[in-house]
């Protein structure tokens, strides 16, 4: 219950913080910088939060989960980091399983 909370709560903020235009005019690049960066944060914020928690001691699978989809989630915000989107995909579907597994 605690992971659908979590990410209504994410989905809700970059419904908030994304732009509100899709399509940028070349003249004011600045917007989509700063639409990007807004975008990258989040994900980083859930990223930073996961990795203290495996620094603090608590491993478990299911957050190797959370920072492989922070990772992806960082991949997709940034337009020059959408080259990493399968790779982090696949690390995340990999890890997914390997749960999966451990569950039987």
């Amino acid at each position: 219950m605690t992971w659908f909370i979590s990410a209504f709560i994410i989905a809700s903020a970059i419904f908030m913080f994304a732009p509100k235009k899709l399509a940028v005019n070349n003249a004011t690049p600045s917007h989509q910088a700063y639409g990007q960066k807004v975008l990258l944060a989040i994900p980083l914020v859930a990223l930073i939060i996961f990795s203290l928690n495996v620094l603090s001691g608590y491993s478990s699978p299911q957050t190797l989960v959370a920072i492989c989809f922070a990772l992806t989630g960082c991949s997709v915000a940034m337009t020059s980091l959408h080259r990493f989107i399968i790779p982090c995909a696949g690390v995340t579907a990999v890890a997914l399983v390997f749960m999966v597994i451990q569950l039987f």
